[in-house]
């Protein structure tokens, strides 16, 4: 049987107040992980309860005026959102997460070091 990751989302939802009340609150389950992006860029990656995070985020000072849309994800485990968080850092380069000052680590995995550092030479047929 399959386990599920995501119980409800939101992908690029414009900021504003409507949009932000439309994402579950904590008694509704609304735990899990966001992106804020400036256009379709990302800025910035957070986790915990997200309708009061985003609006958190919203009149901030340092990262209110930085952003115009955000994805949000309701996880079904709650104990996830932390290496979830983490694999959506990993996966973004960071100048394309300019508001996330960390780079994140898994809570349990065992980091594995590559044999070779040095790609294969492609040839790309334009």
């Amino acid at each position: 049987m399959q386990k599920q990751i995501v119980t409800q989302h939101g992908t690029m939802w414009a900021r504003n107040v409507e949009n932000i009340n439309r994402i579950p609150g904590s008694s509704q389950g609304g735990q899990g992980v966001y992106v804020l992006f400036d256009g379709s860029m990302p800025v910035y990656v957070g986790k915990g309860n997200i309708r009061q995070r985003i609006r958190k985020h919203r009149t901030s000072k340092r990262k209110g005026q930085l952003w115009d849309r955000f994805s949000w994800y309701v996880l079904a485990d709650k104990t996830m959102k932390h290496d979830i968080e983490v694999l959506i850092l990993k996966m973004f380069p960071t100048y394309l997460r300019a508001l996330t000052k960390q780079g994140g680590h898994f809570a349990k995995s065992t980091h594995r070091e590559q044999a070779n550092k040095i790609a294969e030479h492609i040839t790309r047929n334009l």
